[in-house]
């Protein structure tokens, strides 16, 4: 017998729509220059770079009505820069409100957060792993600080980059829990959560290789987000994540993931729930440390080891 098979090429005829803005607006209290940027969404299949929103105004200013005017260097990109009167954007506990002010739609975007207090990371270490032999994984230890309903997004940078695929989207409340109501309060974050730094992958004869090798550095950053914002990333990361095939048909179907963005009527100031925008703001605090797989930390570990 014969087994035959052939294959259509099918061009669906999808739906195109208006354009939406999108805004990134996702700032901390570093000493270091703060980015948001503009852009307008795209056809589904469109491989072009997103296009930019230029000539807009775009303003944050706090509770105490202190300004930060945030600058267009790039197409689509607005900086503000610390100076010597204003080393970073504020302190913890603050209301920070985002302003964008669209002058030919003549529309006023804005948003609301709250600087959150972070944890502190007291150590970035590296241990040594039994597969594949002589491998080695990392892992950061930090105490959350008591009190329920603080959230983070912990954010790693392998040899000076940031890790950006769907599994380096880690994000918890208080010392490890998914999601609230779940008490895991004042004590080290959980080992899935310090040790989601690591990424296990396998190579071409699907052998586990070994995370990190001699020379390797590993940077982590604890970002406190408003709960708000963990509903935003965790949310954005079921839409990124499409299983694909027949398992697609039970997936989170795909839709916008919801915002903190709203739209004003720049004349009359009223609500304008017709204009749409995606995206996100948040004012994060920030706590960091790294390290390096050399050869003394090599040496710390096999000390570790006798010594276990």
């Amino acid at each position: 017998m014969f087994l035959f098979s052939c294959e259509d090429i099918i061009n669906p005829d999808l739906p195109t729509n208006d354009p939406i803005l999108v805004v990134d607006a996702w700032i901390n209290n570093l000493e270091e220059t703060q980015v948001i940027k503009l852009s307008k969404t795209q056809n589904y299949l469109d491989t072009n770079s997103p296009v930019p929103v230029v000539g807009a105004n775009v303003f944050v200013y706090d509770e105490n009505s202190k300004h930060f005017t945030f600058t267009e260097v790039n197409d689509g990109e607005y900086i503000w820069t610390p100076d010597s009167a204003n080393k970073n954007i504020g302190e913890e506990g603050t209301k920070f409100y985002l302003s964008i002010i669209l002058q030919h739609d003549g529309i006023n975007i804005i948003a609301e957060s709250q600087l959150h207090r972070t944890s502190i990371i007291d150590s970035v270490n590296f241990v040594r792993g039994q597969v594949p032999e002589d491998s080695y994984y990392a892992e950061f230890w930090s105490r959350e600080k008591e009190g329920v309903g603080d959230a983070y997004w912990i954010k790693s940078y392998i040899n000076g980059e940031l890790q950006t695929g769907l599994q380096d989207i880690i994000t918890c409340i208080d010392a490890g829990a998914s999601s609230e109501g779940a008490l895991i309060d004042g004590i080290p974050f959980i080992p899935p959560i310090r040790r989601a730094v690591t990424k296990f992958e396998n190579d071409d004869d699907g052998n586990l290789v070994t995370p990190f090798k001699k020379g390797d550095s590993l940077f982590v950053e604890i970002h406190s987000v408003t709960l708000e914002a963990f509903d935003f990333l965790n949310k954005t990361a079921l839409q990124i994540n499409r299983p694909g095939g027949f398992s697609e048909l039970f997936a989170v179907s795909l839709s916008n993931v919801p915002t903190n963005l709203y739209a004003i009527n720049i004349p009359d100031d009223s609500v304008n729930p017709n204009y749409p925008v995606v995206g996100f703001f948040n004012v994060s605090s920030v706590h960091g440390m790294g390290n390096t797989l050399d050869d003394d930390e090599i040496e710390k570990i096999e000390l570790y080891n006798r010594e276990w």
